[in-house]
């Protein structure tokens, strides 16, 4: 449960609604129904709707944060102190690594507060308060686009005193809420376990059951001496003071033990019609699969011959990997289901209820074949768009890209606003090099062009397609060979010395042409969709608006749009595929079976495995066992990465990091058999912090039952 990290305003395209199931939906939580509330309990929750969300006094809400815009993490003390998962603060952490001191490796644990390591650009939001504002919205749109409309409503809201930055959401009720979330923009690192403990069994594990890894991360929020944000790090800042945090719960869980997940889900799309769907699995998941698919196989060689190329492209091979996997499984997984007979089966029945009023066949009747026609339009340039964005929109040709603004304003001779844009192109390289490698980048480069040219028709290519054909007669490698070795762009000593001294050569830079020829193939692309992309949005309102006229009554959980969310189910294993069953559980001696010393990915530390022999689990063993990781059936998807799993009377008992491979769709799908959400058994979070790290000062902080 990874990727984008961007708040969104989702216009939801409703088709065919599902009976809901007691454990399906990712529910608002600022508006928890009274008849789900009362299934909740029913399942074994014992907390009122008012402690799960109030605005006015401290609920569970308060403890529960989005984290670096991408993932969700939950607050353990009085002090700041919140879990996350290793996965979602990996980039920060390889952020403040080097060869050195490679935390991503080696871990990293503070002893004190004062050890804690500060990382820019880190923050966590939470959500103080939602608020309806679909009548404002709904007048505004009568004269304005919903971009402007959602700008002038949030600028209501926010409050930089208070640190409040507002979000105005629309949901497929056709309601408009604004969410007010306190950002927090001083935020350490203060433990995290190696990569053979947080990230155990890596990619290939990834998606995977039975998994052991210990998926977590630890983090520190800092505010002012008033205990309210600040816009960057202060020595003199104290850690902040929540309204709430999470006790932990070590007592243990069993088959069928109620479990709730309150996170931040990205975008879902179990609403969409035939014709979307169709085009997500024809154009976004297959051009992801095929790039991604083609950059971890190149990056993978590159990897396992330098460990200073690891560390840098860590992260990155972590996302490819991610995007890959959960691309094809979404394929697969969406085409062995009924998904999409179901989808034309309700268009099918919709059409039949258009047809039986002649208001409704005057408004609606044309609706679907319209949405097919458009998406058919755009169908090839947006293919197209998708692979060259996967495979060329990167490292090399964002040297170019990046440097545009520098070359405007050359042009213009606007010196006034020249001295800001080098300075922004100055720190973006800054922390661009700290993942990058020049000779691995060609690597990739060689591959990803000769990718795209077998994948696309000519007329779709970038125009330097033509300089390897006319100067090169075809030869990728030898221009490829050339961009490197004969631009500046190339070496830090090279546009260092460049931005001391700027000028227009860099028009005839190869990596700058390289990268402007990407970039403006992608506006042309974008273009060829544009129309039908307008009609195709026009069309899903109208739809919209049919089956909320068509499903009036019916209880539906929106999609999800990375606001805050409630899921809850039981702790329970699954029967996936034919011949397959799934444990609920998994323990220590899984990690002991699966070491592997010519892999990476299933390497075991020797104190680990110390441990293991001495069974010395501490008070977070049972029965002789450690346990590691557990399943769960609650409904998450991407974003959901760090949320916190807890018990009926509110207590943590685990972290959600990951889905197994039959819940790879679940975004389009929910199965309820076969759909489960992967958890770090927060015992064996402890036993890390504990035993293998010896952190007495970070258990001291926490309250455990």
């Amino acid at each position: 449960m990874k990727q984008l990290k961007c708040i969104s305003l989702l216009l939801i395209v409703l088709s065919c609604f599902a009976t809901v199931k007691a454990d399906e939906g990712m529910w608002t939580i600022s508006n928890l129904n009274t008849a789900l509330v009362q299934k909740m309990k029913n399942s074994g929750l014992q907390l009122s709707a008012d402690q799960i969300y109030n605005e006015n006094k401290p609920s569970t809400k308060d403890a529960i944060m989005m984290f670096d815009n991408g993932c969700s993490g939950e607050l353990v003390s009085a002090n700041g102190l919140l879990f996350t998962n290793h996965h979602c603060g990996r980039d920060k952490i390889q952020q403040v690594s080097s060869d050195a001191h490679n935390y991503i490796r080696d871990g990293f644990w503070a002893n004190s507060r004062n050890e804690e390591i500060s990382i820019k650009g880190l923050n966590v939001k939470f959500l103080i308060k939602s608020i309806e504002v679909t009548d404002k919205a709904n007048e505004l749109l009568k004269k304005h686009g919903i971009r402007k409309v959602m700008g002038e409503i949030e600028k209501e809201y926010n409050d930089s005193t208070q640190g409040y930055v507002a979000s105005m959401d629309g949901f497929s009720t056709g309601q408009y809420f604004v969410s007010i979330y306190q950002v927090f923009n001083d935020v350490r690192l203060v433990g995290v376990p190696p990569e053979s403990i947080g990230n155990f069994g890596g990619e290939t594990d990834n998606f995977e059951w039975p998994r052991q890894s210990a998926d977590f991360a630890i983090f520190r929020v800092y505010a002012n001496a008033n205990n309210m944000p600040t816009t960057a790090y202060k020595a003199d800042n104290k850690p902040f003071v929540p309204k709430t945090f999470l006790p932990i719960s070590i007592s243990g869980i069993k088959d069928n033990d109620f479990a709730m997940t309150i996170g931040f889900p990205w975008m879902t799309q179990r609403y969409i019609s035939s014709y979307d769907l169709k085009e997500e699995l024809d154009v976004k998941n297959r051009a992801t699969i095929i790039t991604k698919g083609k950059y971890i196989d190149v990056l993978k060689r590159e990897l396992d011959n330098d460990e200073s190329v690891r560390l840098k492209y860590s992260s990155k091979n972590f996302s490819a990997g991610n995007s890959y996997k959960l691309a094809l499984g979404t394929v697969k997984l969406v085409n062995l289901s009924a998904a999409m007979g179901n989808k034309e089966k309700a268009e099918a029945e919709f059409q039949n209820w258009t047809k039986a009023d002649t208001a409704r066949l005057r408004k609606y009747g044309k609706c679907l074949a319209a949405l097919k026609a458009n998406h058919d339009e755009q169908c090839n340039p947006k293919y197209a768009h998708a692979i060259i964005s996967g495979a060329l929109f990167d490292d090399g040709s964002l040297l170019g890209i990046r440097a545009r603004n520098i070359v405007e304003l050359l042009e213009k001779n606007n010196q006034e606003k020249l001295p800001k844009a080098l300075d922004t192109y100055q720190k973006w390289y800054t922390s661009f090099s700290k993942s990058y490698d020049y000779q691995t980048d060609k690597v990739i480069v060689k591959a990803m062009i000769k990718l795209v040219k077998n994948e696309l028709k000519p007329e779709y290519l970038p125009d330097f397609y033509s300089i390897i054909e006319k100067e090169y007669q075809g030869n990728i490698d030898n221009y490829v060979n050339d961009l490197y070795s004969k631009s500046f762009l190339a070496s830090a000593a090279g546009v260092e010395t460049y931005l001391k001294k700027p000028d227009l050569s860099i028009k005839n830079d190869p990596l700058f042409i390289f990268g402007i020829s990407v970039y403006e193939k992608l506006i042309a692309l974008k273009k060829l969709t544009s129309d039908p992309g307008v009609e195709i949005r026009a069309g899903k309102k109208l739809y919209e608006k049919a089956v909320l006229e068509k499903d009036a009554g019916l209880l539906k959980y929106p999609e999800a749009n990375f606001t805050m969310r409630l899921t809850y189910g039981k702790v329970t294993g699954a029967s996936p595929r034919d011949g397959l069953a799934y444990k609920s559980q998994t323990t220590l001696k899984g990690v002991i079976e699966k070491e592997d010393t010519t892999n990476y990915e299933f390497l075991v530390s020797p104190k680990l495995k110390d441990l293991y022999a001495k069974k010395d689990f501490g008070r977070y063993g049972e029965k002789g066992q450690m346990f590691t990781c557990f399943l769960t059936n609650t409904d998450i998807t991407g974003g959901n990465s760090g949320s916190p799993v807890i018990n009926g009377k509110g207590e943590l008992i685990g972290i959600a990091f990951d889905g197994n491979w039959e819940s790879l769709a679940s975004s389009i799908i929910y199965e309820p058999e076969k759909n489960r959400a992967v958890n770090v058994d927060i015992r064996y979070v402890l036993f890390v912090i504990d035993k293998f790290a010896g952190a007495k000062n970070i258990l001291k902080e926490l309250t455990i039952k």
